[in-house]
C-alpha cells in the first residue's frame, strides 16, 4: 500500500526504491504502545494494517483520545518526532498492526537526497495538518449528533474496533451523551 500512496503522489521508481530501502517493518500487538508518555518519538509509521489510537492524559489522569489512525496513513507523535522532544501523548494499538517505520535521521537524509521526496513529504504533512485542524473544528463546534454522524462517516471502520469511551472522549462528549445519540440513530 505504501508504494501505491507514494506513486500516486508522483514518486518515480528511483526515489520509490530509496524510500522503500529506508523503511523497517514493525509489528505491534493489540494494546501495545507505539509511543509512550515522555518517550522521544524516533520513527514515523506508515500503517499497512491495523488501527492505533493517540491520546494524552488530562490533569486528573483521564485518557483523552485525540486521534484514531487507520490503514494507509502515516502516524506519529509529530511534536516529538519533528521537534525531537519527549512525547506528551501516547499511541497505542487498538488491534494487531503491521507498520513500516522510517527514522527521523533516515527521513532527513532522504529529504536531502531527493527534492521530490522532500516535496511529497511536505505535501503529506500539510495534508495531515489540514485534516487535524478540520477535525478539531468539528469536535469543538458541532452538536453531539452531528459529531457522531461525522465520526461514522469518517471513521466507519474505527467504530468497529474502538471502545465507546474512547469514541466519546475523541468527540468531546461524555459516554451518556454518546449512548443517547446512538439510540436516536436506532429509533
Amino acid at each position: 500500500m505504501i508504494d501505491e500512496l507514494l506513486s500516486a503522489n508522483g514518486l518515480d521508481n528511483e526515489d520509490l526504491h530509496l524510500f522503500r530501502a529506508a523503511l523497517q517493518p514493525h509489528a505491534l500487538k493489540k494494546n501495545e504502545q507505539f509511543i509512550s508518555l515522555g518517550q522521544r518519538c524516533r520513527n514515523l509509521a506508515f500503517i499497512e494494517d491495523g488501527y492505533l489510537r493517540t491520546y494524552h492524559l488530562d490533569e486528573d489522569g483521564h485518557e483523552v483520545t485525540t486521534d484514531f489512525n487507520q490503514p494507509n496513513t502515516f502516524c506519529s507523535s509529530y511534536y516529538s518526532f519533528y521537534g525531537q522532544q519527549p512525547s506528551f501523548e501516547i499511541i497505542e494499538a487498538m488491534t494487531d498492526c503491521e507498520l513500516h517505520l522510517i527514522s527521523y535521521d533516515a527521513l532527513q537524509k532522504l529529504y536531502a537526497q531527493s527534492l521530490l521526496i522532500n516535496v511529497i513529504g511536505r505535501t503529506i504533512l500539510e495534508k495531515a495538518c489540514i485534516e487535524r485542524d478540520l477535525r478539531f473544528k468539528k469536535i469543538v463546534h458541532l452538536p453531539a449528533k452531528e459529531k457522531y454522524e461525522w465520526f461514522l462517516e469518517k471513521y466507519a471502520e474505527v467504530y468497529k474496533v474502538a471502545k465507546l469511551g474512547h469514541i466519546a472522549s475523541f468527540l468531546g462528549i461524555n459516554q451518556e451523551t454518546l449512548s443517547r445519540v446512538r439510540r436516536s440513530f436506532i429509533s
